[in-house]
């Protein structure tokens, strides 16, 4: 199957919506409007919002991106909003993003990818020890929301 990766055009911002709200169930129309708005005029080597779509023109896939300052890293791709609708098994929505985000990170001079993933209601894990830094945050009420995934990149 073959897919096209671009940006999103505004215009079709509402296609996108119920992809996103399979990440975000609660966003309303208005919301992600106002977020896809909030990346107009902004240089696209700095950020933007990438889509996967099919032959026929169904969205399949979504990321939003910046390039951002790290103190670990110096400079990075911050991807969010990473939502592919892979079907039965297969990766290759996914596979295909992932290509492009490691080409356009390269092609931006980053040194690596920080890729954050949504996870609802997921608590810190449980297991170790008691007074390990997780159960101390989940016990004062902290959740996991999100796991930050990070691939060096070589130069």
């Amino acid at each position: 199957m073959q897919f096209a990766i671009n940006s999103l055009d505004q215009n079709n911002c509402l296609q996108l919506l119920p992809l996103i709200q399979t990440l975000k169930q609660g966003i309303t129309t208005d919301e992600w409007q106002s977020y896809v708005d909030s990346f107009t005029g902004r240089n696209s080597r700095e950020c933007g919002i990438i889509t996967v779509k099919n032959t026929a023109g169904y969205y399949l896939g979504v990321l939003c991106y910046k390039v951002v300052e790290d103190v670990s890293h110096q400079v990075v791709m911050d991807v969010t909003n990473y939502v592919t609708a892979d079907f039965l098994g297969r990766n290759d929505i996914s596979e295909t993003l992932l290509d492009w985000l490691e080409e356009q990170a390269v092609s931006r001079k980053c040194q690596a990818i920080h890729l954050t993933m949504d996870i609802q209601h997921t608590i810190i894990p449980e297991s170790g020890y008691t007074k390990s830094i997780p159960n101390q945050l989940s016990d004062k009420g902290y959740i996991c929301d999100a796991i930050r995934l990070c691939k060096q990149l070589k130069n």
